[in-house]
Parts: C-alpha cells; sequence; structure tokens
C-alpha cells in the first residue's frame, strides 16, 4: 500500500501532465531597440543663470531706488537724519567695495597658481631655456610682501648658475616647496587626528557634523597660508563640496567600517565600538581633503613618487584614537 498524502486545502493542486518551464530573462535580449532621440535628451536650463542675474540686478535697483527715495524724505524732514544716514551709505558702500576688493584678489591668486602649476608641468615634461624666467618672476610676484618671499630668496640664492628650466623647477621643489609640504602634511596629522578622536567620543551625529566641520574649514585655511594664499569665495564653495561630503560621512557608520577594513589591515575595528572607527573614517576623509587642497594650493605639481599618500597617516590616525581609549580604559 501506498502511504496517503495528506493535503493541504489552501494550496492549489498541480497538473502534473503540464510541463514546467522558466521564463527567458529579459535582460540577456539584445534584440530590444533602444528609444533614444535628441528631443529626449537632458538640456541644460540655461534661462536660470540669467534669471538670477536679472532677479539681482532687480533688487539692486529697488534698494538704490528706495536709498534715494529715503534720503530725499530725511532732506525734507532735517539735514542732520541725511547727513546721518548718508554716513552710513558711505561706510556700508566702503566696507562692500573692500570686499569686492579682496575677493577679486584673492580669485587672482588663485588664477595665479593655476597658471604656475600648467606652466611648470610643460617646463618638467620638456627640457628648455628661458621660459622659467617668466615662471619665476609671476612665483615672485605671488610671494611679494609675504613670509614666503626670504624663503624663495633663500632657496634661489644656492641655484647653480649653469641650471636650465627643468633644473630651476626641480631645485626649487627641493629646496622650497617640499618644506611646506612636510608643514602641510604635519597640519593635515594634526586635525586630522584631533577631528578622529572628537568623533570618536561624540555621542552625537550632528555634533560629530559640527565638529568635523570646523575642523576641516580651520584646516583649509591654514594650508592656504603655508602655500602663501587665501582662499576666495569661489575657492571656498569648491572646497565646502568636499566638506559637506566629507560631513555627510560622518552618519554613516557601516560604510566608514568598509572603508577602514580596506584601508588597514588593523584590528582596531573588531576591539573597539562602532563610534571609535566612524571616528577613524571621519579622521581619514579629512586627510584626504587637505591632500587634495595641497594639490590645489601647490605652485609645481606632485610627481607620481611625491604625492602623499594615506598609508602613514592612516597609521598615525588609528594609533591615536587607540592610545586615547587605552587611557580612558585604565583611568
Amino acid at each position: 500500500m501506498k502511504p496517503t498524502q495528506e493535503k493541504d486545502d489552501f494550496f492549489i493542486p498541480l497538473d502534473q501532465s503540464i510541463e514546467l518551464e522558466t521564463p527567458d530573462s529579459l535582460s540577456d535580449d539584445q534584440s530590444l531597440p533602444l528609444l533614444s532621440d535628441p528631443s529626449l535628451s537632458l538640456k541644460p536650463l540655461r534661462f536660470l543663470s540669467h534669471a538670477a542675474k536679472g532677479i539681482l540686478a532687480l533688487i539692486a535697483i529697488l534698494a538704490i531706488w528706495q536709498t534715494v527715495e529715503f534720503f530725499t524724505f530725511l532732506t525734507q524732514t532735517h539735514w542732520s537724519l541725511a547727513a546721518v544716514f548718508g554716513l552710513l551709505v558711505s561706510g556700508l558702500t566702503g566696507v562692500l567695495g573692500k570686499a569686492a576688493w579682496e575677493y577679486f584678489g584673492y580669485q587672482k591668486d588663485f588664477k595665479g597658481i593655476d597658471q604656475l602649476q600648467s606652466t611648470a608641468e610643460g617646463i618638467l615634461k620638456a627640457r628648455s631655456s628661458g621660459q622659467a624666467k617668466n615662471w619665476l618672476a609671476k612665483l615672485s610676484a605671488l610671494y611679494r610682501n609675504k613670509p614666503h618671499q626670504p624663503l624663495l630668496e633663500k632657496a634661489l640664492s644656492t641655484l647653480p648658475d649653469y641650471s636650465d628650466d627643468t633644473e630651476t623647477i626641480q631645485h626649487l621643489d627641493q629646496h622650497l616647496f617640499q618644506n611646506l609640504d612636510q608643514q602641510a602634511i604635519s597640519r593635515i596629522s594634526r586635525h586630522s587626528q584631533h577631528t578622529a578622536i572628537m568623533v570618536a567620543l561624540s555621542p552625537l551625529a550632528l555634533l560629530d557634523m559640527v565638529l568635523s566641520g570646523w575642523r576641516c574649514l580651520k584646516m583649509l585655511d591654514e594650508i592656504c597660508q603655508i602655500y602663501g594664499l587665501r582662499p576666495s569665495l569661489p575657492a571656498r564653495m569648491r572646497l565646502l563640496k568636499m566638506i559637506l561630503t566629507q560631513m555627510a560621512l560622518a552618519g554613516s557608520a557601516d560604510l566608514i567600517t568598509d572603508q577602514l577594513a580596506d584601508l588597514t589591515s588593523s584590528k582596531l575595528i573588531s576591539t573597539i565600538s562602532t563610534q571609535a572607527a566612524t571616528g577613524a573614517g571621519i579622521g581619514f576623509y579629512t586627510a584626504r581633503i587637505g591632500f587634495l587642497a595641497m594639490e590645489l594650493c601647490r605652485p609645481v605639481p606632485f610627481s607620481e613618487s611625491q604625492r602623499p599618500g594615506m598609508g602613514k597617516m592612516a597609521k598615525e590616525i588609528i594609533s591615536s584614537i587607540r592610545a586615547r581609549f587605552q587611557k580612558d580604559e585604565s583611568a
């Protein structure tokens, strides 16, 4: 006798005479036509920039018109009120003019760095003679009346007379910019370690973002000062995008833990809390942003062998966090 099988009334019985087949995969079908058309392509909204400029111009016109109207009203009321208002408007105009002058001046410095980098890169690729003189003139103009001017003069005083353009760039790179690199790397290491420790000890994600952003901005200002620059508003906006990305990473502990596993073979993650691992990851990203700032501010581009890496920096960050946690445990 065959054993009777219990049937579950919930399921519909299958017809055994029908052969089941798996459906064909649509992902492997290359015969489907691609519905593409120029009318479907993404087009830039060019009118937005013109609209923004028009709105700003309209606001400026309205502000000037209201200022003149109010000044006329004060003149009719009493001359002293008009005089006080005129002094206030003059002071505000002076402050705005100074800000605009500094804005374009700082932007000019960053454009000068871009020109110096492109010229130096061309000189290093092809040996020549005579091009370095113009490059040195631009570098001297950039460092004029700054603490870097005597350092540049000292490096040029040891330059051999027979040096060609490539040797001149290499000499300054060795005797001037590499010393500045060491100072910048030291500041990056210090700020990265402090950021990592603060985030590791912070109990709030919002506080993590504030602390890391504040440290990162301070680090960028110091790097720019080391290379004789001060960030302009456009440069700060570009760097701010990287800072916001770094701040957003402060809330993703799992992603940063994966990055730690890729960047180092240390067993720190398995021995300390997730918050400490998050702090180490934020320290890594702070250091990487600092290295990017070095490349933007350095008049001579890094060669492949000179470009600073994350290996030693990662070990220093992890060691600082481990030392801090061991100190807290012993206390």
